[in-house]
């Protein structure tokens, strides 16, 4: 269907309003980010301790994106925009004295739409390509892709289909991509050769209907990805091309499928988002994860697997709200050990209740707990560890407007951590949290912000 609209607009009858004068072009600056300093009160950070791989967004470390965009909409309708974000993470200069940053280049994208249909649009470039999130877990249940490629999409008041297809190569652990460095005949100099050299393909499609229901709107999503990496030799012992010990690496593939519902509209950003996936193979590891265990007899990942559900849900009251999110995912690696510590399953349950008292005070609080269970023992105890990490945190603070996702936001908060032994055995008997104990406090300031972000909210 995509194909033949895009057909009939490169051939219909130019007959729209006149192009030729060059539209206006906006230019748009937005940013999304979060800082936070702390301290456990007793003179340290306060590092927090996690067993899940999405615990919470009240964890994570500080990190900025800064959006820079360009759009412009013809007289005929057709809009045309170009986006690019460059981000920042890790520690602050401030804090460490260390003048050095993690840099990313998260959206360098250009996206037409409505380039004579209506409704339809197409994209090329890399960009982080995700629907929607679980916010007080700060991840993506379902689509979220880093992606560099492109993609279409037909859009009309209720019904929404995209597909997509994108490439990498990760470079790390030799795994899709090595390169050696070998002498030059003749010459005192050398040369890289790229010795390994596989890409993974990934394939996306999607799509979601809206069915209005009096003030509540239902929207059922289908989702789907395929992931595909070919074959290729690495070498394991790097004595040079000839006289190293190289690796067969097989062939990998992956399956991603999944469902979500939503329902929302009854009131300003109020909803609720039912989540559900199952992945196989290179699907199940991530598509920016290098599996580095877990391989079956032949080194592939063919027969890993993973299976999440996830709730996402928010109700704004006028002086109050109340947020949640909720994932349990369990997942085993391709070795076919069932009680490999490696596979297991894990939840983690996050409410979010708030008192709007003015305009601009929040006075926020939140509870979470996290807990894993893994299938086999603990190689540090012999034991089969049960993790799990509770927390309570109260947060007053000032907000442009009322509402859970009303921002900048600037708080205080302290944090209540209660952290069983079965999480404390799993860190090195020698690390400060550990001598915490079960019991630990934290203390911080801190603020998040979205203004006019494209690629966050």
């Amino acid at each position: 269907m995509l194909l033949a609209l895009c057909l009939h607009s490169a051939f219909a009858d130019d007959s729209a309003p006149d192009d030729d004068a060059a539209p206006p072009v906006v230019f748009t600056v937005g940013s999304y980010g979060r800082v936070e300093a702390g301290t456990d009160l007793a003179g340290g950070a306060g590092d927090p301790v996690s067993v899940t791989a999405h615990p919470g967004r009240l964890l994570e470390d500080p990190y900025v994106e800064l959006d820079l965009g360009w759009q412009l909409r013809t007289a005929s309708g057709a809009a045309f925009r170009a986006l690019v974000t460059p981000a920042l993470s890790g520690d602050l200069f401030h804090y460490t004295g260390t003048f050095d940053a993690s840099l990313a280049i998260r959206n360098v994208y250009a996206q037409a739409d409505d380039f004579g249909v209506k409704g339809l649009g197409v994209w090329a470039g890399s960009r982080m390509y995700r629907g929607d999130d679980v916010y007080l877990l700060d991840f993506w249940p379902l689509d979220n892709l880093n992606t560099l490629g492109g993609g279409a999409h037909w859009r009309d008041q209720r019904l929404n289909v995209a597909a997509h297809v994108g490439f990498n190569r990760l470079s790390a652990d030799d795994w899709q991509y090595q390169a050696l460095e070998e002498t030059t005949p003749g010459s005192v100099g050398a040369s890289s050769i790229t010795y390994l050299d596989r890409q993974r393909t990934i394939g996306s499609l999607k799509a979601s209907y809206d069915v209005p229901a009096g003030a509540v709107h239902v929207r059922p999503k289908l989702y789907g990805e395929l992931h595909s990496l070919p074959a290729g030799t690495r070498l394991v012992e790097t004595d040079g091309v000839e006289g190293g010990v190289s690796e067969d690496l097989p062939a990998e593939t992956g399956l991603l499928v999944g469902g979500e519902l939503s329902a929302y509209g009854w009131s300003k950003d109020s909803y609720v988002n039912v989540y559900y996936r199952h992945a196989t193979g290179i699907a199940a590891v991530g598509e920016l994860t290098v599996p580095t265990a877990g391989f079956a007899l032949d080194s592939s990942v063919n027969a890993a697997r993973e299976d999440l559900g996830a709730l996402a849900f928010n109700q704004e009251l006028g002086h109050a709200s109340i947020a949640a999110g909720a994932y349990l995912r369990s997942w085993a690696d391709a070795d076919a050990n069932a009680t490999d510590p490696d596979d297991g399953w894990e939840w983690v349950g996050s409410i979010r209740p708030a008192f709007y008292p003015t305009r601009f005070v929040a006075i926020q609080a939140e509870v979470s707990h996290e807990a894993a269970y893994p299938a086999g023992l603990d190689p540090r105890t012999n034991v089969q560890e049960r993790p799990a990490v509770t927390r309570v945190s109260l947060m007053p603070g000032v907000q442009l407007g009322k509402g859970t996702f009303a921002r900048p936001n600037i708080h205080v908060r302290y944090t209540l951590s209660l952290v069983n032994q079965d999480a404390l055995d799993r860190l090195d008997p020698d690390d400060t949290r550990v001598a915490a104990g079960p019991v630990q406090h934290t203390f911080g300031i801190g603020a998040e912000w979205w203004i006019a972000s494209q690629g966050y909210r």
